[in-house]
């Protein structure tokens, strides 16, 4: 008859303590930029200012430029089901979308002020999807380059990037017009509906997730008047369009077509050389004045923050930085300025 154990795993389990959070010290927090091979980025990368009721465009890109994106049906349901509950989650209000082969553009308005958790969210769901619908093992967005968001300032800058947005596919020389358009695009008949629909993915989400949703689209807050907002946007994309159209004539280019995209395969990229080590800008602004007031804007940002950041680093709990700061603040514990 075989012995007892001398211990009763049962009778003497470790008690279960809830884990709480616990901010790290000062000295022990560290900020790097992505590692190269030399040490000329391994410095502390520069702050970046997230607050609310800021108008951005967000740009994603996938890993080495594959065609993860390439446009059909349950890429198109998969992204507008990912983005309306995104967007309702965290309070962002959309102006306007285009979701390209290997990329994809926002227009929005950050409300709340939480631009890093609603991307961090939107691209994990996405993310999660397109890898079971394309059976990709790798990952789906580019590792080493970090989503792009750029603030917009002014109306004009505002209405200059949703035009850009609308006219990608057609700047690109892939279809004649953004109706034309295979994918997830906002053309100007979507934004005065007001609205896109989508169902629940057959991959991913479990049965618990609501079956369909709709995706509202808003009109920027610097307009006051939708019917206003809707002409100029309407004025900015014919005229823009008859340029692109002459520009392609001139060149002796045509169109890729629907056919040929829908052929492409998603692990293909394109054949045009990367440009590397370019600008990776913070704000856009197309008058001088606005342009001079936003860098005035970010230096003060930046320089009240390396103050903060010094203090902060060398013992003093109390130190507070600019409002905005968003690292430091959900990581470590750090005082943010009202």
């Amino acid at each position: 008859m075989p012995e007892p154990p001398l211990i009763s795993p049962v009778a003497h389990a470790r008690p279960h303590i809830p884990p709480t959070k616990t901010f790290p010290k000062p000295s022990q927090v560290g900020f790097c930029a992505t590692p190269e091979l030399n040490d000329r980025n391994r410095a502390m990368s520069l702050p970046r200012s997230v607050l609310p009721n800021t108008t951005y465009m967000l740009t994603r890109r996938c890993l080495g430029r594959r065609f993860l994106l390439r446009p059909d049906g349950a890429i198109n349901n998969i992204f507008v089901y990912c983005l309306a509950l995104a967007a309702e989650k965290y309070g962002v209000e959309l102006h306007a979308a285009c979701v390209m082969s290997n990329h994809y553009h926002l227009i929005l308005t950050d409300v709340r002020g939480v631009l890093p958790d609603f991307t961090g969210w939107l691209n994990r769901q996405l993310a999660m999807c397109i890898k079971r619908v394309r059976k990709w093992d790798e990952v789906v967005w580019e590792p080493n380059v970090a989503y792009s968001a750029v603030e917009l300032v002014g109306t004009n800058e505002v209405l200059d990037k949703v035009a850009y947005v609308l006219l990608n596919p057609v700047s690109a020389a892939l279809v004649r017009s953004p109706e034309r358009w295979p994918g997830v695009v906002t053309t100007l008949r979507t934004l005065r509906l007001g609205t896109m629909g989508a169902k629940r993915p057959e991959v991913w989400f479990k049965s618990e997730a609501r079956e369909s949703t709709n995706l509202y689209l808003t009109v920027p807050g610097c307009f006051a008047d939708q019917e206003a907002y809707h002409s100029a946007v309407e004025s900015l994309l014919v005229g823009r369009l008859a340029q692109m159209r002459e520009r392609l004539r001139q060149q002796g280019r045509g169109y890729l077509g629907r056919m040929r995209l829908r052929k492409t395969p998603v692990s293909a990229r394109p054949t045009t050389k990367k440009q590397r080590f370019g600008r990776s800008p913070t704000f856009s602004a197309l008058t001088r004045s606005q342009w001079l007031a936003a860098v005035k804007k970010l230096r003060a940002f930046r320089a009240a923050y390396r103050t903060a950041y010094e203090a902060w680093r060398s013992g003093r709990w109390d130190a507070e930085f600019p409002a905005g700061t968003w690292w430091v603040a959900r990581h470590a514990g750090a005082i943010v300025a009202s």
